[in-house]
C-alpha cells in the first residue's frame, strides 16, 4: 500500500516538473520618449504573452513568438504618437498552435505587418490618424 502512495507521488512530482521545464514566456515593455524601439523573442513550450505600449514622435516594435503546436502565443502592440506628425510601425511573427495578436496605432504615419503559422489564427490591426 505504501508503494502505490510512493510511485505515485514520485509520477505527481515527475509531472509537475515537465509542467515547469515547458513554462512559457510574459514580457512587458512600457516606453515614453521621442524615439522608441521595443524587440521582443519568445520561444516557450506552453505560453508566449507580450505586450508593448509606445508613446513617441516614432515608435518601431518587433515581436516573434514560436513554439510547438500546443503553444499559445499572445501578443498586444499599442502605439500612440505625441506630435502631429508621429510614425509607428509594428512588425509581428506568430508560430505555434493558437495566435492571436492585436495592434492599436493612433499616429500621422501607421504601419504594421502580421505573420502567423499555426492551427488557429487571429489577427486585429486598428489604425487611427489624428
Amino acid at each position: 500500500m505504501h508503494q502505490k502512495y510512493l510511485v505515485a507521488t514520485i509520477v505527481a512530482f515527475s509531472l509537475l516538473r515537465v509542467v515547469d521545464a515547458q513554462a512559457g514566456n510574459s514580457a512587458s515593455v512600457l516606453q515614453f520618449g521621442t524615439t522608441n524601439n521595443s524587440f521582443i523573442s519568445q520561444s516557450g513550450g506552453t505560453n508566449n504573452s507580450a505586450t508593448t505600449m509606445q508613446f513617441g514622435a516614432a515608435n518601431t516594435a518587433t515581436t516573434l513568438q514560436t513554439g510547438s503546436l500546443l503553444t499559445v502565443n499572445s501578443s498586444v502592440i499599442g502605439q500612440g504618437g505625441t506630435t502631429a506628425t508621429a510614425s509607428n510601425m509594428a512588425l509581428l511573427g506568430q508560430a505555434g498552435g493558437s495566435n492571436s495578436s492585436l495592434i492599436g496605432q493612433i499616429g500621422a504615419n501607421n504601419a504594421a505587418a502580421v505573420g502567423q503559422l499555426g492551427i488557429l489564427n487571429g489577427s486585429t490591426i486598428l489604425q487611427q490618424t489624428p
